[in-house]
């Protein structure tokens, strides 16, 4: 996970590396009863181990299972890396994108992830070992023809779609949504106007702003409504016939076809002849939303009308602020399951930005204009400061135990725009694409492949940044070129006025395709090297490099440079 986070505490401290594996059940939490666990099955890595997904990688023998309250399910994937608590930048997979992959009730099925699929487990032990994590749920989607072309655990869903925060986490897991809807937002002043395609949310205070696109998709699209209430209802269904640790199923929140990027290993059927993939964490989605915009206010809301139309604050209430940054780096603190936080402390707050869901790219999220304000900001009552370093994402109590109450928050951002430097790259890959025998396109934007890997600690000068005043990385744009069959990749990435550097021509020898992490590891090596294409060879892997000088008079000129090398 490319993001700094606390510590968590039920991770093993022995200088080991450790890898999450998979998701296990769900059980009450005798000390927090406003946050249930959930098991996380973990392994050791094996010393001297460079693909972090690979069965080799960890030793089985020394596999167990930790758990980890609900709240904290928004920080932990599978094949996330976990070291003395900390989660360590490399992660386990392979990035790949399925376009146009149809989500139907024909072509997504629930089952268990050790469910008999044609004589064998749908995961199969020889490729991807989870231990107690096979009696969890799985959805697995039709591709390319098979109907379990591509596995995600149910809890990646929950994760991904549904517990994009700490509050939400808890809410799903309770069946608020179905059960307790006004300790989420008010109904009375919530609604969906067809005709705008707009949803109108009215928040508790508890819930950030961020937290009401996915509010709003639930209560306005019913696919998303039931795939929420699902969680929920299974695991009741679960505890009434007896049984203490419960697997949640899941459903995605929409239908139709979507652009699905994810992390993921590679699997053979059992026929030995077509490949299947396990998912381990879901990155981006294109799927459809209800509403195409969307108006929040909340309780208490402080926002002011336009100047001069306001009434004296004398006259109104105090609004208090839902929760704001601490005063501390809350990555300093220690998230943990078994204290209960403290409400007499003002909450610690995780910032989480990710591109998560394309359907929100040009999506603002709204504020209602007001006549008149009836709150004034009073601001906190409460510390700022961390009185500890211990972290706890449970409701909070007022005992005297004091634990810092924590919230993940997932931001829902853009994606930079890129550098006006690159526009002849995009237009050389226009030109390549209109060619006969050659398509091209540019590959979407991923943290391995978007800026220069850093080298050296974050504030240390490097070449890696383009101001290295400002901490301003080296952006990075690849392309993705086919001709007769054979694939390769064109990098470029940002100059500073006065730099001078190559352009790249990468490709494998059997004409295949570079994944992200491949790419990831030559842009470390090219930043190693402060962009000297020629000073990083030998490549791993017998990748072939091309360099190509930016001596072209024109862009035509610079496509036939291009054909010529391919």
């Amino acid at each position: 996970m490319r993001r700094a986070i606390p510590k968590i505490r039920e991770f093993p401290d022995d200088g080991r590396i450790w890898r999450v594996d998979w998701f296990g059940g769900v059980e009450r939490n005798p000390q927090i009863p406003s946050e249930p666990k959930i098991q996380l099955i973990i392994s050791p890595v094996v010393a001297g181990a460079t693909d972090y997904a690979a069965t080799s990688a960890v030793n089985h023998e020394e596999r167990r299972s930790i758990s980890i309250g609900v709240g904290q399910l928004p920080l932990v994937t599978i094949g996330s890396l976990w070291q003395n608590r900390h989660c360590l930048v490399e992660i386990a997979g392979k990035t790949k994108t399925f376009d146009n992959l149809v989500i139907s009730p024909e072509t997504v099925r629930l089952l268990k992830s050790d469910a008999l699929v044609e004589g064998q487990s749908l995961i199969r032990k020889k490729y991807h070992q989870i231990g107690v994590g096979l009696a969890a749920n799985c959805l697995a989607i039709e591709w390319q023809g098979d109907p379990y072309g591509i596995i995600i655990p149910a809890a990646e869903i929950i994760r991904f779609y549904y517990a994009t925060s700490t509050d939400l986490a808890k809410a799903i897991f309770a069946g608020d949504f179905r059960h307790e809807l006004g300790s989420i937002v008010n109904p009375a002043e919530c609604g969906y106007f067809e005709q705008e395609r707009r949803g109108r949310l009215k928040l508790r205070k508890e819930f950030a702003d961020a937290d009401a696109y996915v509010i709003g998709r639930i209560l306005f699209s019913p696919e998303a409504f039931k795939g929420t209430a699902l969680v929920h209802d299974s695991m009741i269904k679960q505890a009434v016939q007896g049984k203490s640790r419960l697997y949640p199923e899941a459903a995605f929140p929409f239908s139709g076809k979507t652009n699905l990027r994810v992390r993921m290993k590679s699997m053979k059927a059992p026929d030995e002849e077509r490949w299947r993939f396990i998912v381990f964490a879901v990155e981006y989605c294109t799927g459809p939303f209800p509403f195409s915009a969307i108006t929040c206010d909340r309780d208490n809301s402080n926002l002011r009308p336009e100047e001069g139309h306001d009434q004296p604050d004398e006259l109104k209430a105090p609004a208090y602020p839902r929760k704001q940054q601490s005063g501390k780096d809350v990555t300093d603190g220690e998230l943990q399951s078994d204290e209960d936080a403290s409400k007499e402390v003002q909450s610690a707050v995780i910032d989480l930005p990710e591109e998560r869901f394309g359907a929100l790219a040009n999506m603002e999220l709204e504020k209602p204009e007001k006549d008149i304000c009836h709150y004034f900001n009073a601001g906190s009552v409460r510390p700022l400061a961390l009185p500890t370093d211990v972290l706890g994402t449970g409701d909070g109590n007022y005992s005297n135990d004091v634990v810092t109450p924590t919230s993940a928050e997932v931001k829902h951002v853009r994606q930079e725009a890129l550098p006006a430097s690159f526009a002849n790259f995009e237009a050389m890959v226009r030109h390549l694409d209109g060619l006969p025998g050659c398509q091209a396109r540019i590959r979407p934007r991923t943290d391995a492949i978007a800026y220069i890997p850093l080298t050296k600690p974050k504030r240390t000068w490097q070449w890696a940044y383009f101001h290295s005043g400002t901490q301003q990385r080296r952006a990075v744009i690849v392309a993705d070129i086919v001709r007769e069959g054979h694939e390769c990749n064109l990098i470029e990435f940002q100059w500073r006025e006065g730099e001078s550097f190559k352009l790249a021509m990468v490709s494998l020898p059997s004409g295949g395709k570079l994944s992200d992490e491949q790419l990831y590891l030559l842009l470390r090596m090219l930043a190693k090297q402060d962009g000297r294409w020629e000073n990083t060879k030998p490549l791993p892997g017998n990748i072939c490099l091309i360099t190509l000088k930016h001596t072209w008079p024109s862009v035509d000129a610079c496509v036939q440079a291009v054909i010529s090398k391919i």
